[in-house]
């Protein structure tokens, strides 16, 4: 087996997590800060219209704040931008959507197309046979210069990681979209599934998928050519 660098034998965060030596569940989420930077805009957008219901504006302008909190608080301790910032960039468009359309269930339709866009990429590679977490994996270990089991096991782990997601992702869709059509009534349900299914469920799924496809941690070394 070829040797990884220091830093791949660390738990990464997010989809990358799955490619990690050993499941770390507080790592894949971005850890603390990361739950509290992704997390806490929501949290506090249901809270405000929970304390005063008809106030959008405030709402919004009370989740903005949140966000640029930490990014202001990224920039100081000069560390990574990628995930703040990109908390930060749907926080924006959340907020202009349901400022733009005078309702506050639209701060959640965002979220609503994310789950829709994957659950379409995860579903569809399945449907042709290229299941999405066999391809992030390959490309990953074709990266680190090595290769990934292609046995015919090995490719049905993959589907099954991936169908897992797949069935995340049509999870918060059953979920959240009654609660998005019902209108301003269920906004305050809405934004409590949105934390229930948001990272806790994803946490939980990526620890499934890794069960599923850690047998298949085995990555061939490439042969070196002879001289």
């Amino acid at each position: 087996m070829s040797e990884r660098s220091d830093t791949d034998s660390l738990a990464r965060s997010g989809l990358g997590a799955l490619d990690a030596d050993r499941f770390d569940a507080a790592a894949a989420v971005g850890g603390w800060r990361g739950v509290l930077e992704s997390a806490a805009p929501t949290l506090v957008f249901v809270c405000v219209l929970a304390v005063r219901p008809h106030a959008l504006a405030p709402a919004l302008l009370a989740s903005l704040a949140v966000s640029a909190v930490a990014l202001v608080a990224r920039l100081c301790g000069r560390q990574g931008l990628t995930q703040v910032l990109g908390g930060a960039a749907l926080a924006v468009i959340s907020a202009l959507w349901a400022w733009r359309s005078g309702s506050a269930t639209n701060f959640y339709a965002t979220g609503l197309v994310i789950n829709a866009v994957w659950l379409a990429a995860t579903g569809g590679s399945l449907l042709v046979r290229r299941p999405l977490v066999g391809l992030l994996l390959d490309a990953w270990h074709a990266a680190a210069g090595e290769s990934r089991p292609t046995d015919a096991g090995a490719r049905r782990r993959y589907a099954v990681g991936t169908g897992i997601l797949v069935a995340m992702f049509a999870l918060r869709l059953a979920v959240e979209l009654p609660l998005y059509l019902a209108g301003e009534a269920a906004v305050g349900a809405l934004g409590v599934a949105r934390l229930l299914l948001g990272l806790p469920l994803f946490a939980l799924t990526l620890w499934f998928v890794w069960l599923i496809v850690n047998p298949t941690f085995r990555p061939v070394p490439q042969p070196h050519p002879q001289r």
